[in-house]
């Protein structure tokens, strides 16, 4: 699929090696997804290859090395490759994990199931918990025994000698158990405990997962789950990336982090928990790339897959903002900075059945790769959401050059036929109604996604633009922008690809932080800065980089003395208690003017900017001979579209053929290699800055 200054990408099946000039500064971007693997290469000077591949969930690295030898670079030589996978994801929802043991205090063995006694639904007669990831069998008590001794500050009363901590090493190393996570009581205010307990660990080759190595922050629950998380993920992370790494050889590899910064691969293996969200954060990075480009401000993206779909929320003033407040994975709390996302099983190869009860249910069960979709002709008979796509004639049915694939996948158009007619007939309908039906269903599940992310976050979506992407983004921004009320919905150049594409944008970050636990009015502005200029010194040695520009970005997370909860505020401001007030009034409608606050957590973010390539700091050059088209665009052709139950003869056009400020109305079918954008009745697209398609109803 051609992108901005280059020509299409190869097929798998005939691989055409890049010029070797290029390989010196090429990054490749690798998202795996559950239905395909998509790869972006971006070369010095702003070009961009793309390639998608079926995914091999017996194996993801698999269907990585076919892609690369798909783009010409078998095995990646020569190049950066930032890597986003779901294996540990994966592994956590299904509880897949590695064996793990814990080692805690006397006493707290219990901990991680008791942990916040929250019930994660209210209503449930019987609710379910999720199952621990360490078996009471295999956690071990210490006798230690740290107090506070002031706010952050922790004083050992009760210290292990070297022959208790041996002895518990020897029980741990007859369990035959390689991954443990090292959980002890204030370890966020005095680390040094845990430490020796996990460096006596590593020197007998077990892998030690130090709980404050990774949260440095009070609330010792989210901390030890955290680690525990961690160390059950290590041994499935790092097989997969040490089979990576043999295949890849001397190539340069990192991971992108759920914060959207990039991890090297060692660091990944050590700390997997850092990256189970890296391929959604690596959207939301390219999402942010696109939106600037378009000359956009804050936004709501979009990410439709195969299996999934996720929505978050962007600031471009506020990268540290965007970041969760609480995130649970699979009912395990996850504390290690992670973008704010919401997700939902949702997504195009969502299948779509009919209950005991008649009732229409989509999701969360998913066709995957394979057999995939109906209509992808794989054996495949349950109906999808691309499918309802299909039967409303929103997608191209005939295979183009300028379309999906590049025309190499040839739709099972009467399977889907086939298959709309059964659900028709159990739901008392015919089949296009049908398929209207689930596109409907789809959508409700992605408005109130987008809802999670605006009104339940104090942010108005008539305001907000929409960034849809993905490899259904295109088909679903612009109803779901038109339901929400929302100005315009963008969809990116290469919507399919976005994730992979902003890999290859990431800049290597480090994230520090350090419980306060402060009154707000006794922390004067001399003590804040020192706080944040110490995180913000270790975050930077982790990732120095000779000559490279780092930028620092800082919060401070407060609440009124009493809650359990806490707002973060950019930046380190004159007044952050009267930052507080405000910005809770906002986000709740109440404030407590003079009601003590407190400065409960500092926290820092630094970035090392990429200088490897001109493309960093400025957009790429248009599609190639775009600019020179004479004449009025010409469609490909047409097909009959229903929207709204009619039927609209619809012309569909290649995304290729568009030149900047090209304009059209709908309805209107846009092919292009990794996705499709469906243009309403009553809508208009125009392309903007950056080649994005601009979506907005007509006045």
């Amino acid at each position: 699929m051609p992108l901005p200054g280059e020509s299409p990408a190869p097929s798998p099946a005939e691989p055409t090696p890049l010029a070797p000039r290029d390989l010196r500064v090429l990054r490749v971007g690798i998202d795996t997804g559950g239905t395909f693997t998509d790869l972006a290469v971006r070369g010095p000077d702003g070009s961009l290859r793309t390639c998608k591949v079926r995914s091999t969930p017996q194996d993801p690295g698999e269907a990585l090395l076919e892609g690369l030898a798909a783009l010409g670079l078998a095995g990646g030589a020569g190049s950066k490759i930032v890597h986003g996978t779901t294996v540990a994801l994966n592994a956590l929802l299904t509880g897949q994990v590695g064996q793990a043991a814990l080692i805690t205090n006397e006493g707290f063995v219990d901990l991680i199931e008791i942990d916040r006694q929250a019930r994660p639904d209210l209503y449930a007669l019987e609710p379910e918990r999720p199952r621990p990831l360490i078996p009471r069998d295999l956690r071990f008590e210490l006798p230690q025994r740290s107090f506070p001794a002031g706010p952050g500050e922790a004083e050992e009363r009760t210290r292990p000698s070297d022959s208790e901590i041996e002895s518990l090493c020897d029980k741990v190393v007859a369990t035959g158990t390689q991954s443990v996570a090292v959980c002890l009581l204030h370890s966020y205010a005095d680390p040094e405990p845990e430490r020796r307990v996990a460096e006596a660990l590593r020197a007998r080759g077990i892998q030690a997962t130090a709980s404050a190595d990774l949260v440095q922050e009070y609330r010792e629950a989210e901390r030890f789950s955290t680690a525990v998380c961690n160390a059950a993920l290590v041994p499935v992370a790092a097989q997969y990336l040490a089979q990576l790494g043999g295949a890849l050889g001397e190539t340069p590899l990192e991971l992108l982090k759920s914060s959207g910064g990039g991890l090297p691969a060692a660091d990944a293996a050590r700390e997997p928990v850092r990256v189970l969200l890296s391929g959604p954060a690596g959207g939301v990075v390219g999402a942010a790339h696109a939106a600037k480009e378009a000359g956009l401000g804050s936004i709501v993206t979009l990410d439709m897959g195969g299996t999934s779909t996720d929505v978050a929320f962007h600031d471009p003033s506020r990268s540290l903002g965007s970041l969760g407040e609480e995130v649970r994975v699979a009912g395990h709390s996850i504390a290690v900075p992670t973008l704010d996302m919401h997700t939902i099983g949702c997504g195009g190869g969502s299948l779509a059945r009919v209950d005991a009860a008649g009732i229409l249910r989509v999701g969360p069960e998913s066709a995957g790769a394979d057999p995939g979709p109906v209509a992808f002709g794989r054996g495949g008979t349950e109906p999808t959401v691309t499918d309802a796509y299909v039967r409303l004639g929103r997608v191209p049915i005939a295979p183009l050059a300028e379309g999906f694939l590049g025309g190499a996948l040839e739709l099972d158009v009467d399977g889907v036929f086939r298959a709309f007619e059964a659900l028709g007939e159990r739901l008392g309908v015919t089949g296009a109604r049908a398929a209207e039906a689930v596109v409907a269903a789809a959508g409700a599940s992605m408005r109130r996604a987008a809802g999670v992310m605006t009104m339940q976050r104090g942010r108005d979506p008539r305001t907000t633009p929409l960034v849809a992407f993905g490899g259904g983004g295109g088909l679903a921004a612009a109803s779901l922008a038109g339901d929400l009320g929302m100005p315009s919905a963008l969809v990116p150049y290469a919507s399919g690809v976005l994730s992979a594409y902003g890999m290859t944008r990431a800049e290597r970050t480090s994230e520090r932080s350090a419980s306060v636990l402060r009154v707000a009015s006794e922390l004067d502005g001399q003590e804040r800065a020192g706080i944040l200029a110490a995180l913000a010194s270790a975050a930077a040695a982790d990732i120095q980089g000779a000559g490279q520009e780092i930028a620092f970005e800082t919060s401070l997370s407060l609440r009124y003395r009493g809650q359990s909860y806490e707002l973060s505020l950019h930046g380190d401001g004159e007044d952050p208690e009267g930052d507080f007030h405000a910005a809770h009034e906002a986000r709740f409608g109440w404030r407590l003017d003079g009601h003590v606050v407190e400065v409960v957590t500092a926290r820092v973010r630094v970035t090392l900017r990429n200088q490897d390539s001109p493309v960093a700091e400025s957009p790429g050059p248009a599609v190639p001979g775009a600019t020179d088209r004479e004449g009025p665009l010409q469609a490909l052709g047409s097909q009959p579209a229903i929207f709204d139950g009619e039927s609209f003869e619809t012309p569909i056009y290649a995304r290729t053929h568009l030149a900047p400020e090209s304009r059209i109305e709908g309805p209107a079918i846009i092919a292009e290699y990794s996705g499709t954008t469906t243009l309403p009745p009553g809508w208009t697209a125009r392309v903007v800055g950056g080649l994005g398609l601009l979506l907005e109803p007509a006045p």
